[in-house]
């Protein structure tokens, strides 16, 4: 594709989302001296545990403990 001297290079929307999501993640990884590696443990775990109380959010028989006497 060509392209004008001087004229702005043009992004997707998707495109500058990305860049953001990563830039935020390089942050973090700076300001908590995390490698890779341990970053994507953290995400794994946060996952997981989204996943778990998805789960009981979606439970429709909830019974609430008894009451003490």
């Amino acid at each position: 594709m060509h392209r004008l001297p001087g004229e702005i290079p043009q992004h997707k929307t998707k495109s500058i989302k990305l860049m953001a999501i990563v830039h935020r993640l390089q942050t973090i990884m700076v300001n908590e001296n995390l490698t890779p590696a341990e970053l994507v443990g953290c995400a794994e775990i946060v996952r997981d545990n989204y996943g778990k109380l998805d789960n009981i959010s979606r439970q429709a028989h909830y019974a609430p403990p008894p009451r003490r006497r």
